[in-house]
């Protein structure tokens, strides 16, 4: 019996989170950014988006490392 959260060996719900995380900074950024004026809103997301993968890999090494993944 297939894996209805996982079709294509990509679990939905991750993906759907983290593009709906994306899509939230993105308008955080484009609303807010203006208070930041030293910075444009291109280094702003990028630094959004640098903060995410970092904190991603941390929370993959920290699940692995407790055998959770």
């Amino acid at each position: 019996m297939p894996d209805i959260g996982s079709p294509f060996g990509v679990d939905l719900a991750t993906t759907i989170f983290g593009a709906g995380l994306s899509l939230l900074v993105s308008a955080a950024v484009m609303e807010y950014g203006y208070r930041l004026p030293d910075y444009t809103s291109t280094e702003l997301l990028g630094a959004a988006g640098i903060g995410l993968v970092a904190f991603g890999a941390l929370m993959g090494l920290v699940l692995v490392i407790r055998g959770l993944r």
